[in-house]
């Protein structure tokens, strides 16, 4: 993007949502959808959309051990996370999600299906657009709102909800640095961004390949 430093621009944007269900025991994941969007011109690279099995709720149970790809089992979170995370280039990549703290979670627990995932910095989408709307209340929809995002009324799915906070995303980012807010992708990084935890080395992808994504 034109506005935005060249680190920005050599990144790739990878919006993340999962959909839940609500069931006995709590929410669970049914699906997970992703769009790869350019930081130079917010040209789509690649979608996903992937179902899950449901296998487990996100109630307060304890955390199991990770497992890794050949454990997993048909429908896992842990499978669809790796159909994403096998799209990922060399390039620099950030995730970007609406608040992200489902996300993050299950980007944890099936870390070893998906380490690479697992290790990039997820962005607050909310938290950014609410630096260019200091005075909307409310999470996503009322900023959808305000930067002139039309949602799609009613429960959205996942890739519609990838849609939504990729929308609220880019004009939040284009609004900030038209006004000279930021310029810089650490000046996001600094306001949205939030380092995962280190992911256990014997899960990691080979050297050469982390130096690279990793930036």
């Amino acid at each position: 993007m034109r506005m935005m430093d060249a680190d920005f621009s050599a990144t790739t944007f990878v919006v993340l949502d999962f959909e839940l269900r609500n069931q006995l025991g709590g929410p669970v994941p049914v699906a997970v959808a992703a769009l790869a969007l350019s930081g130079q011109d917010w040209r789509p690279l690649w979608r996903v959309h992937e179902a899950i099995g449901g296998e487990r709720t996100l109630s307060s149970e304890k955390p199991r051990a990770p497992r890794l790809p050949h454990e997993l089992p048909e429908g896992s979170a842990g499978l669809a996370l790796r159909q994403v995370e096998r799209r990922l280039t060399e390039q620099p990549h950030r995730i970007v999600a609406a608040l992200g703290v489902i996300e993050a979670a299950l980007l944890r627990s099936d870390r070893a299906a998906a380490p690479r995932l697992a290790s990039l910095t997820l962005w607050d989408a909310v938290s950014l657009a609410r630096r260019v709307c200091p005075d909307v209340e409310g999470g996503l929809e009322p900023l959808a709102r305000s930067l002139g995002v039309a949602l799609v009324p009613g429960r959205r799915s996942a890739t519609g909800e990838v849609w939504a906070v990729a929308e609220v995303f880019r004009r939040a980012v284009e609004r900030g640095a038209t006004s000279g807010r930021w310029s810089k992708l650490s000046q996001l990084e600094d306001i949205a961004g939030c380092a995962p935890k280190p992911v256990e080395e014997e899960y990691l992808p080979p050297a050469a390949i982390q130096e690279a994504l990793f930036d």
